[in-house]
Order: structure tokens, then C-alpha cells, then sequence
């Protein structure tokens, strides 16, 4: 640490952080970043009964990490590919399997699993930090906290008062884009109200397949009409967030957040190509209340309604999906043993309510052919409702320096299986610059859309994690980390398009490395290495295709299908530089390399390969430039403009390669 911290024992230092009032601890001349969604109190995230990281404002925004996927991509355990369209995440080795919050009200998706906003989606202007947990947390998160949970915190008008505004300018695609923070604290009350815009085009490939999808009597247009020119033009999107709080006994916020974004999509042979639309228009209001019974007893009563409207357009087809989440939860903090031990119970209510839901039976690439000219892929959608009852509790109590935790959850569900997730751990912190965390827990991912139709109550995929976690910190400016962990995956299943895998079991093993050092008070330097191995059967999809011809004759294909399973990477790295040149002038660089990856869709023969790649970022940081208060930021990601392969849908597609970006940032 930085700072040097006063009056306190570590002994004291473990009970005020653990139990005693729940709130911040009194560090003397530095901030401490704290977390809370490991335990539902604020606490470090060296002691937190989890692997826990924090990424504060000031690191992403020096480092030139401009939105919540790169920051994630420099994280230990994550790997954030970029497909068409979206991005894929990987939590050491599972796809798609993170909970991502936004000031805890849950992001995209529960039915439409690959939907992460997580790009220029969720702009960090108005972000205090990140909160990471590497690992099952649906005792206190509830299902899907499948991999981990990342909590974006919002700033508040407490962390920031002023206005500040800023606008940038971004290569390639003429992005351009402008934000506006207000702030005020009185003391009694605080607010926040963050605005922010982007435009520019993000992907440049003219598709050549402009119809296909019509009203010609349930047959697709006719061959000669498909073909044409169309680039997918520009994406936009626009955030706004607002936040209330009454002293620390209550808080309202809200966010509203629209993008637009077309992209283009190859078939297998890369020969056809056409544009699909993503809209997101998106947003929630949670209402927070803080009371104490008692200095033992607290309670917090939380809130919130949200709201997902996916539309999507492939090539002239549109589809639309609404997703209405009202959801109320009940907390209590008692501390018992004279501080030693705190008991955190709760229980919530969820309703979900999603309307048109679409589940296609048809897989586009085999229909778009040139000598398809009478079947349209069929899909229909389909309305569901689910209510849920959770209750949960967790203890946690001090026995010298051994913290030891256990959780249950009861999940109580309408429409899916009821379950019960639990956990353990031990952090042990036998000498000051030594801790060692055992852990132990359980998670549970919803179904996806296709389960609830072709199944009454379907089992839900299951997650049980052990992981071994070692930190050493004998100095301030020095600290090392190593995590050990073995992922046990049941139920295992993968949707496809048009197609649902049958249940497997997949094992992944890992490694999880991460090193600090800061040679002068000027210059930090940080490496993370992430090592992957996966032991499972491959995945098995069987389709069915019944064809009813024009002279009404029937005919049936049945085919079976056997792809890997996608673990992603099996070895990521990072490194990086930052260095505060002046007290004006901050630099910085940073190294990044993933393994190969395999193009993986069920319908494949063979899985093309991708090589491994180093990337290279870095950019510089000049405040007060031009006038006081205004700061410039230059940041050049992948400047040795590596136009790598990736993995896509159907086909393997190109990075962009060397992009650019020019940040004018002024406070007031």
C-alpha cells in the first residue's frame, strides 16, 4: 500500500473490515478500492471470500481502456472475442457464462444467451470502477453468476461534483462521439446525471445478399432478385444514467440506453455474405433503503424494474423480443460474537416476463443457396413467464486470522427446476503479506428459449468450482498471485441457431497468474498469465429436416453433428507499462497475446484453426493541455496493425486491425 495506515492492528483491522459497522475502513492519505458484490459488504478484495479484483476509474482511463470488454480482456481468467455483431466472453474456459451488472441490476439478456453489452454499448464515463469475481456466486447472485459476476459501479454525486465533458474522434470509421457528467453533493443529498453519444461505422464489408425473405406464397425471392451492393453504414448509441441518494439511507437511479448496430455476416464458403441489424434499446429504475434496527442489526430493501427490447433484422426479415424484469429483495447484516461473526440472510421475488422469443428450426446458410427457391428456415416465437422465489443466507466469522464462510441458496422457480447452490471458503492470513483462500461453489444457468419449449421444467446446466488462491504483498509496491482452480460442468448444453445440443459433461482445469511491481513511484509494471485445460466429450447435435415438396410427397434427413466444445484460448497473457513521465506527461504499454482458437458451429466438417497472436497497445495522457483543466488522450490499440483471423458465425472473418482514438476531456 501507498499509504500508511494508523492506530490499527491487523487483528482490529479484520474485525472493523469484516463486521463492525460494514462500511469502509479508515486508511489515513490514500482511497482503498473496495467490493462488494463478493459478499454483499464492502470489504478488500484481498480478504473477500472470493477471487476478487477491482479496476478503478483511474487505471482503465489511463490505460486507455474505453469500454467494458477491453477491460475484461486485460483481466486474468477472461478472454473477449469479437464476433459479428457481438462479443463472446470467456470466464476460464466457458463461454458465455458471465453475470454482468450494471449498478447489480443484471445486463442483456436471460433467455438470449450471447446477447453482452459490453462494448461502446455500456460507455465507462460516468463509471467509479469494476468489480470481478472469478468463480460461482449464485448463492448471493442467484442463477446464471455462472463463471463469476462483474458489477459496472456507476459514479456517484459523492465521487464526483462539477461538470466535466469531453468528445473524441476515432480511426478507422470516422467515429465520433461526446459525454457531459454533472455532479453535486450538499452533504445531505447527492446526485448524478451522465449523458453520452457515439457514432461511426464499425464494420465495412459490403454484403452482396440483399433479399431473401419475402411475401412471394411462403418462398423465398427468386434467385435473380437476391443479389445487389449494401454496406452496413454507421452504429449508434446513446447512454443516460441519473442517481439520487438521501444521505445513506436511500437512493434512486436509473439508466436508458439505445444502440443501433449493422454488421455483415459470411456463409461457409464466404461467397454470400449479407447485413443483420442489432437494436438494444434498454434501461431500469432501482430504488435502494439502508435502516439500522440496531449497531448489530442492519436491513436493505432493494428494487427494480427493467426493461430489453432486442430487434434484430437478418438480411429483409425482422424480429423483435421484449424482456420485463420486476424484481424486489430483502437483506439482513446481524453481527454475532462480539463482531466476530456476521449472518447475512435475504430473500427475494422475480418475475420475467419475455414475449416473442424467437426459435429458429431452420439454419440460414443451407437456405440461401442459389438453387433454394421454394423453403423459407421457419422459426416461431413464443411467450414466457417466470416467477421465483429465492431464499439465501451466508455466515461468516473470525477465528484469529482464519475468516471461514459458508452460503445456501433455495431457488424456487415457476417454469424451470428448482435448485440449491452452496458455497465455502476459508481466507486465512497467517502473516501480513501472506493470504490463502480455499473456495467452494456451486451455480445454476437458465435455460435457453428452446429448452422451455420442447421441454416441461427443463434441469438447468450446473457449475461446481473448487479453486486454490495464494497472494504474497511483502511490500507496497510489489505483489504477487497465483490461483489454481478445477471446473466440474453437468448438464452441459450448447444452442446452435436452429439446433440444441444433447447433455454432456465438460472439465476445465486452470491456472491463473497475476504480478505487480512498481520500481519508482513513477512507474508501475503488471503482468497476468492464464493457462487452460479441458477434458470433456464433444458436443452432439442431432437435426431432423422434414421437407414437404410442392407434389406433396415427404421426405426426412436426419443427420448427427459432433463439434468440440468451445473453450476458447487456452493461454492468455498480458503485460503492460505505466509510467508518469510528469506531473502532467503519463504513458503507457501493453502486450497482449491469446492462444489459437478453432471456428466452432455444429454444422462443420472441419474446424479451421486460428494462429495465436500478440497484439500491442499504447497510448500517452496530457492534462491541462491548452488550458487548465483539460486533459488530452491518445490511444493506438494492435499498432503493429496484426490483421489476424478470428473465429466468426460461419466462417472465419479479419480484425480491422490498427485502430485509434483521440479523447479531449474538460472539467469544470
Amino acid at each position: 500500500m501507498s499509504a500508511l495506515l494508523v492506530w490499527f492492528t491487523p487483528d482490529m483491522i479484520r474485525a472493523e473490515e469484516a463486521f463492525d459497522d460494514g462500511t469502509m475502513l479508515m486508511f489515513v492519505g490514500e482511497d482503498i478500492e473496495l467490493i462488494s458484490i463478493a459478499s454483499r459488504r464492502e470489504q478488500t478484495p484481498a480478504r473477500a471470500p472470493a477471487v476478487a479484483k477491482v479496476i478503478g476509474r483511474d487505471d482503465f482511463q489511463q490505460r486507455g481502456l474505453s469500454t467494458l470488454s477491453q477491460i475484461l480482456q486485460s483481466s486474468p481468467g477472461f478472454h473477449v472475442a469479437r464476433q459479428e455483431g457481438r462479443y463472446k466472453p470467456y470466464l476460464r474456459g466457458i463461454p458465455d457464462s458471465v453475470l454482468f451488472l450494471y449498478d447489480t441490476v443484471p445486463l442483456g439478456s436471460e433467455i438470449s444467451k450471447t446477447l453482452h453489452p459490453i462494448g461502446h454499448e455500456l460507455p465507462m464515463h460516468a463509471v467509479k470502477q469494476v468489480e470481478v469475481i472469478r468463480g460461482p456466486s449464485s448463492v448471493l447472485w442467484g442463477p446464471d453468476a455462472f463463471a463469476g459476476v462483474v458489477n459496472v459501479v456507476p459514479l456517484s454525486g459523492r465521487d464526483f461534483q462539477g461538470a466535466e465533458t469531453g468528445v473524441l474522434y476515432g480511426y478507422p470509421g470516422n467515429q465520433k462521439g461526446a459525454y457531459l457528467n454533472l455532479g453535486h453533493d450538499s452533504g445531505s443529498w447527492d446526485g448524478l446525471l451522465s449523458l453520452s453519444f457515439r457514432q461511426g461505422e464499425e464494420y465495412d464489408q459490403k454484403a452482396n445478399l440483399v433479399n431473401f425473405f419475402g411475401d412471394e406464397g411462403g418462398r423465398p425471392v427468386s434467385p435473380e432478385k437476391r443479389m445487389g451492393s449494401k454496406k452496413p453504414g454507421d452504429a449508434h448509441y446513446l447512454d443516460a444514467y441519473a442517481r439520487l441518494n438521501l444521505s445513506d439511507k436511500f437512493s434512486l437511479s436509473g439508466r436508458y440506453s439505445d444502440s443501433y448496430l449493422p454488421y455483415t455476416v459470411k456463409n461457409h464458403e464466404g461467397d454470400q455474405r449479407w447485413l443483420e441489424t442489432t437494436s438494444l434499446p434498454s434501461g431500469f429504475l432501482k430504488m435502494d433503503v439502508n435502516h439500522d434496527l440496531s449497531q448489530d442489526t442492519k436491513i436493505r430493501l432493494s428494487g427494480y424494474f427493467s426493461r430489453v427490447n432486442h430487434a434484430q433484422e437478418i438480411i429483409d426479415k425482422e424480429l423483435t423480443q421484449k424482456e420485463d424484469t420486476y424484481y424486489s429483495e430483502a437483506l439482513m447484516d446481524r453481527s454475532l460474537f462480539s463482531s466476530r461473526g456476521l449472518l447475512t440472510t435475504g430473500m427475494s421475488f422475480k418475475h420475467k416476463d419475455i414475449q416473442d422469443a424467437p426459435v429458429w428450426d431452420g439454419y440460414i446458410p443451407v437456405f440461401v443457396v442459389p438453387d433454394n427457391r421454394d423453403f423459407l428456415p421457419e422459426h416461431k416465437t413464443s411467450d414466457f413467464t417466470n416467477n421465483v422465489w429465492s431464499f439465501f443466507g451466508q455466515y461468516t466469522h473470525i477465528i484469529g486470522d482464519v475468516e471461514l464462510m459458508v452460503g445456501l441458496r433455495q431457488d424456487f422457480h415457476d417454469e424451470y427446476r428448482d435448485n440449491m447452490s452452496h458455497s465455502a471458503a476459508m481466507v486465512w492470513s497467517p502473516l501480513d503479506d501472506w493470504t490463502f483462500k480455499l473456495l467452494y461453489g456451486t451455480s445454476y444457468r437458465t435455460p435457453f428459449a428452446r429448452q422451455l419449449i420442447d421441454k416441461d421444467k427443463p434441469d438447468l446446466e450446473k457449475s461446481e468450482n473448487y479453486s486454490v488462491q495464494t497472494i504474497w504483498e511483502p511490500a507496497s509496491n510489489f505483489s504477487l498471485g497465483g490461483t489454481f482452480f478445477y471446473n466440474r460442468i453437468s448438464n452441459h448444453k450448447t444452442e446452435d441457431f436452429a439446433l440444441m445440443s444433447e447433455s454432456n459433461r465438460q472439465d476445465i482445469y486452470g491456472l491463473e497468474l497475476e504480478a505487480f511491481y512498481s520500481p519508482a513511484s513513477s512507474l508501475d509494471l503488471e503482468a497476468s498469465l492464464t493457462l487452460l485445460e479441458n477434458r470433456g466429450e464433444q458436443d452432439l447435435f442431432k437435426d431432423t429436416v422434414t421437407i414437404i415438396r410442392p407434389d406433396g410427397t415427404v421426405d426426412e434427413d436426419s443427420q448427427i453433428y459432433r463439434p468440440p466444445y468451445d473453450s476458447g484460448p487456452k493461454a492468455m497473457f498480458n503485460m503492460s507499462a505505466f509510467w508518469q513521465a510528469t506531473s502532467r506527461l503519463s504513458t503507457y504499454a501493453r502486450l497482449e497475446y491469446f492462444s489459437s482458437r478453432k471456428l466452432i458451429y455444429a454444422r462443420a466438417q472441419e474446424f479451421e484453426k486460428t494462429s495465436g497472436d500478440w497484439l500491442l497497445h499504447a497510448g500517452v495522457n496530457l492534462e491541462d493541455f491548452l488550458t487548465p483543466g483539460m486533459d488530452l488522450s491518445i490511444n493506438l490499440r494492435n499498432i503493429t496493425n496484426n490483421k489476424y483471423k478470428i473465429p466468426g458465425t460461419y466462417s472465419m472473418i479479419r480484425n480491422r486491425g490498427f485502430s485509434g482514438e483521440i479523447r479531449l476531456r474538460y472539467a469544470f
